[in-house]
């Protein structure tokens, strides 16, 4: 099974259980999707059931099921929740998620490889790749510079041209 980080508790919030989220995806209504979140504790992950979800400047407030005090959710405070890849929504066929193109090999456009994708920048403008290899490379993530995105054979094909 794979899993895939969601979001990071921050510190709890009040006295009845409830704790501030960190939520990674920048499209919030999808978060409301998961009916089971999941931490790792120890070696195995630990199903949490979401209730009362808010979302109030910038942050997640929310408590879980059977957890109804702050000393009962305090273990989760620094905590990264995930859930299971199965449990994503169902992407278009052009559509991937960040947790996808981590990882992936860069090439230009005479295929040579210029590194890995090691993060997404997340801008006003647009995302960003951040590419590592012989050099450090922020590509935007607009057309004219991502030629190609292929998750099955682990590549992204970019133009650098005019990039410093």
């Amino acid at each position: 099974m794979k899993w895939i980080p969601v979001g990071r508790v921050v510190s709890t919030s009040g006295i009845r259980g409830e704790v501030k989220l960190y939520y990674y995806n920048e499209v919030k209504e999808e978060f409301f999707d998961y009916t089971s979140l999941f931490v790792l504790k120890g070696d195995e992950y630990i199903e949490l059931k979401p209730e009362g979800a808010k979302y109030r400047k910038n942050f997640f407030y929310l408590s879980f099921r059977g957890l109804t005090t702050i000393e009962e959710v305090s273990f989760l405070v620094t905590k990264e929740l995930f859930v299971r890849e199965e449990d994503l929504r169902p992407l278009d066929n052009d559509e991937y998620y960040e947790y996808q193109l981590i990882g992936l090999n860069v090439i230009n456009v005479d295929g040579e490889v210029l590194g890995k994708v090691r993060s997404v920048l997340h801008t006003g403008a647009s995302d960003i790749l951040v590419v590592r290899g012989e050099r450090e490379y922020m590509v935007p993530m607009l057309e004219g510079f991502i030629i190609a995105i292929n998750i099955e054979n682990g590549t992204v094909q970019v133009n650098i041209e005019g990039l410093i």
